[in-house]
């Protein structure tokens, strides 16, 4: 006698699975001089308008998504989409509204300005 439940057909429709974004942290470099922080961050395959930076309570984080369009019809893939993720603690006394981002070939270079206060300066010794 065979199993009847094998041979039912379910009416309602097999919902498609949907393909995870994997997300990745960025590697990120971090420079300082007098005058600012700099920070550059590998985001391969990402465009401008898939990159979102927010400074917030001391928080920056760094959102960038390649994107998952292929220009063609591909034959082959190996590169899945992805997102990049990153944040750091900013210290006091960065200005924020002078804070620039570009990106050029894959590389996010975030230009974090100091404040005057922060900034070092000369002191001059007056002969007295």
């Amino acid at each position: 006698m065979a199993d009847t439940n094998l041979a039912k057909r379910s009416e309602r429709p097999a919902e498609p699975v949907q393909q995870q974004r994997e997300t990745v942290v960025p590697p990120v470099d971090v420079y300082e001089n007098g005058d600012e922080l700099l920070l550059v961050a590998d985001v391969p395959g990402a465009s401008h308008d898939g990159i979102d930076v927010q400074l917030e309570k001391g928080q920056l984080t760094i959102l960038a998504r390649r994107s998952d369009e292929a220009p063609k019809t591909p034959v082959s893939t190996e590169y899945r989409p992805r997102d990049y993720f990153r944040a750091f603690s900013v210290p006091q006394g960065i200005d924020a509204s002078k804070i620039d981002a570009q990106l050029t070939a894959g590389v996010l270079r975030l230009h974090l300005p100091k404040s005057e206060s922060l900034k070092p300066r000369r002191i001059e010794v007056k002969q007295g």
